[in-house]
């Protein structure tokens, strides 16, 4: 009897053991893969951070007038002008006015006065 009691505290042991190593594994994969996935996102936040500075150095007069230098809309010691709309009229739509207008010049041209 105490070689089966034996054999059985040895066959449990080493089940508890096996599952202990399969949960260390596992466990330690887990946090190898955390860690990647750390530097990740760590490398995409800097990549984020470049690109809104990019951005934020875009928008600023300086590059514009470079840029346009560099394509030739403008000359050295010449400036940029901007024509922008007042607000009321920015968001406005416009109205078939134009096109009624249009369509009666239309209208006109082909039976008009002759």
């Amino acid at each position: 009897m105490r070689p089966v009691v034996a054999t059985v505290v040895l066959a449990l042991g080493l089940v508890c053991a096996a599952a202990f190593t399969g949960i260390t594994v596992q466990a330690n994969a887990l946090e190898r893969a955390k860690d990647a996935l750390s530097a990740d996102i760590a490398v995409e936040q800097a990549r984020n951070a470049a690109l809104e500075a990019s951005i934020a150095q875009k928008k600023t007069t300086d590059y514009l007038i470079q840029k346009a230098q560099d394509y030739d809309f403008i000359k050295q010691g010449e400036g940029l002008i901007a024509v922008e709309r007042s607000p009321a009229t920015a968001g406005a739509p416009h109205g078939d006015a134009g096109r009624a207008s249009r369509v009666m010049r239309w209208i006109q041209l082909f039976f008009g006065a002759r």
